[in-house]
């Protein structure tokens, strides 16, 4: 799925080894501020690829309408030739 197309961090996780709670929350703080940002960045992608699919799929249905109108008027014009040459 689309998850799969999306990048991912490789390596370990960094990990804290410190004494004081004030440095250690710190950190913590500026990680999940890392980690929102970069799911609003991933959200963004989504959303601009799903716009695009949506696009896609519109046009495409538009077009198919549009073939079939076509398709009809030939046939009801093929038919009305027909009993016109009788």
């Amino acid at each position: 799925g689309p998850d799969a197309l999306r990048p991912r961090k490789k390596g370990r996780k960094k990990t804290l080894n410190t004494t004081n709670g004030n440095t250690q929350n710190k950190p913590v703080e500026e990680s999940s501020v890392d980690t929102s940002a970069e799911h609003v960045k991933e959200l963004e992608d989504e959303l601009l690829k799903l716009r695009i699919e949506n696009a896609f799929l519109k046009e495409l249905r538009r077009l198919r309408l549009e073939d079939e109108e076509k398709m009809r008027e030939r046939h009801s014009s093929s038919t009305v030739s027909d009993e016109n040459s009788n």
